[in-house]
């Protein structure tokens, strides 16, 4: 016989379709306490239903988190979990279970978005205070989503305030930010907009214009600057109590400018120490970088007692550009003697699409979903040009690149049955169809199922499986993913990449109320892309896919956590266990090789203390196994046969301990261990007129330890026999200290 508590959360298994179809409930209030009565039973859901590998964040708790630079941030919530590395330290990357980073699909209230990351990768894109929920699926993935290979990154919007205007504000070191949400007529239409950006330009722009006063008089001038900007909109109209419609829409920009000029002065010549107006001669080099997503999407509702409605249009485009210019003229009084080097890169994606989604529940035993739609994608994969001027004779050249048009169909049908308390079962089938023409459609089918066997009143055992399909692939010959990494349509000259993952998992509720989540997998990857080995990502002779290899990967591990509340305290303990591997035929002499991002342990250690509803203490301690990259440990001498027996050999003096670089194999350097400390204090004061203000302090990586970034080789004289290899490791982040403040209205 089922308690009350099982009456409860299988109560929420009905409502969970419905609130992600986006039902609105009665009022704003009915709506948050609905809120937090899911994610307060989240743990309890996962005993109860065949769902496997997901997480559910809400906007007060990814607040909660220590955050880099004062910046709430969504996606560095979901690095913490396990199963998921963070890449490099200090960037926003997203890497699960084996996976790339641009194996993820971003869903912003049902708008995918291809670039979610501002400042190179540092801040995500996603404004925290315009956020409802998040939900991360990494594992058994329902029906309705496909089109990347590793995770769904569901986040939904905070429905607009349809009884009073309100919202809220909030300053930090790198940027502020404003959310105001309220009735355009009352009960019936609301609408809900929030913008961010930094000002980090403004506050670097006088730094800058001392350090180029200094430096004019030796003829240098810094030249820099950066600014990002992301806005959100949505508005909701009621018609009646069961039809409803929204319009939204999103703007992510970035712009990045980095160079040096130098220069003589007339200074130089007179012995002035005063700036002059002219100049001799020149040379300047500047970078520029430019990325970002846009987009719109509306959508009807309806729905009834048992089942709901949903039909939606959305068009999403995002681009980057990278520009890099070199300038010089040796004479100034000789016209002659000017000339120049520009090359540009352009990346470029653009979807639009329309899909109708249908929801269906008899009672507490069976639900169903079913969908279909259609996306036109178009892909400008690499778009480059190069110009140059070098004694009056100009060269021009052009690789316009391929506009390529796909047409994508697909349906899927999932459901989800209840075989009394003890079984419970999920499956569903989703088929995609993709291509260029009718002819040479690319079709597919990705079952999904997942079997969930009640052992105790305490413990659950669940087994699941999930095919995904993924037509684009965005690929990095950098060891930093950069916004400047080109998107590859992969389904078209190469097979689509395919993933297999089988999960076996036991969840359980131990003594104290502590939930147990242990979950083993194992994930297969067929028609992984990467560059070739010694090509030229800027080559204009090469057409984008003339660059690219086929191979595959293979991942596999165990995720563990623990979460509980004792009192004033909550606490979660997380441990990852992976092996991550790849294999491309035309790559390392064929063999195998671990994975960039082969991080063998993880743990994360968090816990939150509330002293007072005014006063609350945040700790986060992560460790994690060195990431892997590949470094040339021997040189050989560039004529003859001579090879050294060890590392520490001398290359010949005749190359200048340079002579040439021996890769022995891919990735074959793991970095030291990653770990630190953050924590932080929240400090909630109520202003004078009535009004909630939080103060946020913080300190990332509290004990300062400088994890290794990466490994820099160098030669250096012995001042005897020649020329040693040296290995330098550089760090990015050492201890850094925070505070924002955020107040409501």
């Amino acid at each position: 016989m089922m308690t009350s508590r099982h009456l409860l959360a299988s109560g929420l298994l009905i409502l969970l379709p419905a609130t992600a179809l986006g039902q609105a409930p009665a009022d704003s209030a009915s709506r948050r306490l609905g809120e937090a009565v899911v994610v307060g039973n989240r743990l309890e859901l996962q005993l109860l239903t065949p769902q496997m590998g997901v997480e559910r964040l809400n906007a007060e708790k990814i607040t909660e988190m220590p955050a880099l630079m004062g910046e709430p941030d969504m996606v560095r919530a979901l690095q913490i979990l396990p199963g998921v590395s963070q890449g490099v330290e200090g960037f926003t990357g997203l890497y699960v279970r084996g996976g790339e980073n641009d194996q993820n699909l971003f869903l912003y209230e049902g708008l995918p978005l291809y670039q979610v990351s501002h400042l190179g990768g540092v801040f995500s894109s996603f404004n925290v205070a315009t956020l409802s929920r998040v939900d991360f699926y990494k594992g058994v993935f329902p029906a309705q989503y496909g089109g990347r290979a590793s995770s769904i990154v569901d986040v939904r919007m905070k429905e607009p305030d349809f009884e009073r205007w309100g919202g809220q504000m909030s300053v930090g070191l790198m940027s502020g930010n404003l959310y105001v949400s309220g009735p355009l007529r009352r009960n019936a239409t609301a609408l809900a907009i929030g913008v961010r950006r930094t000002w980090l330009d403004a506050v670097t722009a006088p730094t800058l214009a001392i350090l180029n006063a200094v430096q004019h008089k030796k003829g240098k001038k810094t030249i820099g600057h950066y600014a990002f900007t992301d806005f959100n909109a949505r508005l909701d109209h009621r018609f009646n109590a069961s039809t409803s419609a929204l319009v939204m829409g999103y703007y992510g920009h970035d712009n990045l400018k980095l160079g040096t000029r130098n220069f003589e002065s007339e200074a130089d010549e007179y012995g002035s120490s005063q700036p002059q107006p002219s100049t001799r001669f020149f040379e300047e080099d500047v970078n520029r970088l430019s990325w970002g997503n846009w987009g719109v999407l509306a959508a009807v509702r309806h729905r009834r007692a048992l089942s709901a409605l949903q039909a939606t249009v959305y068009y999403s485009d995002y681009a980057s550009t990278y520009r890099q210019e070199s300038e010089y003229q040796t004479d100034l009084d000789a016209p002659d003697t000017y000339g120049y080097n520009r090359s540009t890169t352009r990346n470029r994606i653009q979807d639009a699409g329309a899909g109708l989604d249908y929801s269906w529940a008899l009672g507490q035993t069976y639900s169903l979903k079913a969908g279909a739609g259609y996306v036109h994608h178009t892909y400008l994969p690499e778009a480059l040009t190069h110009a140059s001027l070098s004694n009056a004779d100009t060269i021009s050249r052009q690789n316009p690149g391929c506009r390529v048009q796909t047409h994508e169909v697909y349906a899927y049908l999932g459901q989800e049955v209840s075989l009394g308390q003890w079984i419970s079962a999920s499956a569903g089938l989703r088929y995609v169809a993709q291509g260029e023409r009718s002819a040479t459609f690319s079709h597919n089918w990705e079952p999904r199922a997942s079997v969930r066997l009640r052992l105790t009143e305490d413990y659950s055992l669940k087994v699941g499986y999930a095919r995904m399909h993924q037509y684009v692939q965005q690929i990095s010959n950098n060891y930093v993913n950069l916004p400047t990494d080109l998107w590859q349509p992969g389904g078209l000259r190469f097979k689509p990449l395919r993933s297999d993952q089988l999960t076996v998992g036991l969840y359980g509720r131990l003594p104290r109320n502590i939930y147990l989540t242990a979950e083993g997998w194992y994930k297969n990857m067929r028609h992984v892309l990467e560059y070739r080995e010694g090509v030229s990502t800027l080559n204009p002779d090469l057409a984008w896919d003339e660059k690219l290899v086929e191979g595959r990967g293979w991942a596999y591990g165990m995720d563990l956590s623990l979460t509980g509340q004792f009192g004033r305290l909550e606490a979660t303990a997380a441990y990852g266990l992976m092996w991550n591997r790849r294999r491309f035929d035309a790559l390392n002499q064929g063999r195998s090789f671990p994975a960039k991002f082969d991080n063998r342990h993880k743990i994360n250690l968090s816990a939150h203390y509330r002293f007072n509803d005014k006063l609350a203490l945040n700790a986060m301690w992560t460790y994690l196994t060195g990431n892997r990259l590949t470094l040339a440990l021997y040189n050989y001498p560039s004529i003859g046969t001579d090879f050294p027996d060890a590392p520490s050999a001398d290359p010949p003096a005749y190359d200048e301990g340079a002579g040439l670089d021996y890769y022995s194999s891919r990735n074959n350097v793991r970095l030291p261990a990653y770990h630190r400390l953050d924590i932080g204090l929240t400090l909630n004061k109520t202003t004078r007129r009535g009004r909630k203000g939080t103060w946020n302090f913080g300190l990332y990586n509290a004990y300062c330890h400088l994890n290794v970034l990466t490994i820099r080789k160098q030669h250096a004289s012995d001042g005897t026999s020649g020329w040693n290899r040296k290995f330098q490791t550089l760090s990015l982040l050492p201890i850094l200290p925070s505070v924002s403040y955020t107040l409501d209205f």
